[in-house]
């Protein structure tokens, strides 16, 4: 999950990656407020954090600014002992969740999780295509009630493409996710990743859940049929013969 940081009045913006800075969180900062819409515009973003400021006045304007230029990523805002009145007015300003800090980390993390898969269509903390799937909570994932035993980075763009359920994801996006800003990406490295996780994937049975969209990237959508488990399949064969 790729997060982009807006700059935090009154909180410091490097506890707060401290906190989100684990293998399933990616954290983005912009240099200002101004810069938040071009670069939701240009990079690829699960969700936006942002200080609501004293008494919400500065984050209520912010958040109105970025719907206004047209900005629909979800959106957070970090607030210091917020009365209601105030946000309840960061909610109606565009806002889809107001926390306030300090926070359990775990908490925190949920709800971020939260806002992101019901801003992608999804109800609960595992996210199912088919018989695949991921559960947010504890970043495990199974194929047919089976553990994949995915390794982190594996699990990160698994995710992410299943989040984006029926929508290209590039290969610079996976490489923004997979890359913190120390290291260089490296789409060879990418490509051995993605050959690995789709190994995994046909072991189970799922080999063309993950498509490769030449020239663009990735691309998970929902099944058109049902999928058969790999150790079911020579079985379903033998029956179709049988039975034709």
């Amino acid at each position: 999950m790729r997060i982009l940081l807006a700059p935090l009045e009154g909180f410091l913006a490097g506890d707060i990656a401290v906190i989100l800075g684990g293998d399933s969180f990616s954290l983005d900062r912009a240099e200002s407020l101004d810069d938040v819409a071009p670069m939701a515009r240009h990079y690829h973003y699960d969700v936006i954090m942002f200080g609501a400021g004293q008494a919400g006045g500065p984050g209520v304007d912010f958040i109105r600014r970025l719907r206004s230029a047209g900005c629909q990523l979800p959106a957070v805002a970090l607030a210091r002992q917020l009365e209601g009145r105030g946000r309840a007015r960061m909610l109606d300003a565009g806002a889809d969740d107001v926390i306030d800090i300090p926070c359990d980390t775990g908490e925190l993390c949920a709800r971020l999780r939260a806002v992101v898969r019901r801003a992608r269509g999804f109800t609960r903390s595992v996210l199912a295509v088919g018989p695949l799937e991921l559960h947010m909570d504890s970043r495990a994932a199974t194929a047919f009630g089976r553990d994949m035993h995915l390794s982190p980075s594996e699990y990160k763009v698994l995710e992410l493409l299943t989040l984006r359920k029926g929508t290209v994801v590039s290969k610079p996006a996976l490489m923004d996710l997979l890359y913190g800003e120390f290291e260089e990406p490296d789409v060879k490295s990418l490509n051995v990743l993605m050959h690995r996780l789709r190994k995994r994937l046909a072991t189970e049975g799922l080999s063309t859940l993950v498509r490769t969209v030449w020239g663009t990237g990735y691309l998970i959508d929902e099944p058109t049929r049902p999928f058969v488990p790999v150790q079911l399949a020579p079985l379903r064969e033998e029956l179709a013969l049988v039975g034709g």
